[in-house]
């Protein structure tokens, strides 16, 4: 029954999705508020161009619109006083904005900007789906870390298991490690990243129900997904644990072979 309901729900919504998108021409759009950025511009469409295959594993966005804005002060005013005490280079929600680079603290490197890119079609992407509507920061972050390809020591996997209060169930930032080995285990173990698709469109149209959301997507009680979850984040630590101790010698070392 549950299965049959995200059914219905996911249907209605991307035929929703469809046919906005379908009235507008796809691509990759970037506009810019001053004539001085324009170079800056192309440079960002060309990079944005390689980067889209990150945002892709998870959903081909047709058309993205990147706005270029010339200051810090400009970002606060388009993106809202919520941000306005941040310093960073690019905002997502509600609208995909990017300080122009010359305006960027220092003097960013190609990799730094490619980076920046990166991982804000990756959010443009998760938001794209989940219909501009706020997640819960794990999801969100742990989505961004595995996608981009992010990595943390397994042994940090551990510690995440040891927590005790509930996990998956909040809505609060946390840190990092708890979003990246939540989303690694609910692609690789749980439906992979057409569940976490399912997820994020049930977001996009009941953003107020994100437990439900999650039961629904994963077919289970959010209690038993998070148990699951810790017994997976446990038993990978372990592994790793007795790898390490597996390439430390105990004991005398052995004489090297006589010519």
């Amino acid at each position: 029954m549950r299965r049959e309901l995200a059914g219905l729900i996911l249907a209605a919504i991307c035929l929703g999705a469809a046919a906005a998108t379908a009235q507008q021409p796809p691509g990759i759009y970037v506009t810019f508020s001053e004539a001085s950025d324009e170079g800056q511009a192309a440079r960002v469409r060309d990079i944005a161009a390689r980067m889209k295959t990150f945002a892709d594993q998870l959903e081909n966005v047709p058309r993205v619109e990147i706005h270029l804005v010339h200051s810090p002060r400009e970002l606060a005013l388009r993106v809202g006083s919520e941000t306005s005490a941040r310093v960073v280079p690019s905002y997502v929600h509600g609208g995909f904005f990017l300080l122009s680079p010359v305006a960027w603290p220092g003097n960013p490197t190609q990799e730094t900007i490619e980076h920046e890119v990166q991982e804000g079609l990756v959010l443009y992407a998760i938001s794209y789906l989940a219909g501009g509507n706020r997640l819960p920061a794990w999801l969100e972050q742990g989505a961004l870390a595995y996608l981009t390809r992010q990595e943390f020591p397994p042994l940090t996997a551990g510690l995440v298991a040891q927590r005790a209060e509930l996990l998956l169930g909040r809505l609060e930032p946390t840190e990092p490690t708890v979003g990246y080995w939540a989303v690694k285990y609910l692609v690789e173990e749980r439906g992979g990243l057409a569940a976490l698709r399912q997820l994020l469109r049930l977001m996009g149209q009941r953003p107020d129900v994100f437990v439900d959301n999650l039961q629904l997507a994963y077919g289970t009680s959010v209690g038993d997904l998070e148990r699951a979850w810790r017994g997976w984040c446990k038993a990978l630590a372990e592994r790793e644990e007795q790898k390490q101790k597996g390439a430390v010698q105990v004991g005398p070392m052995k004489p090297p072979p006589q010519p």
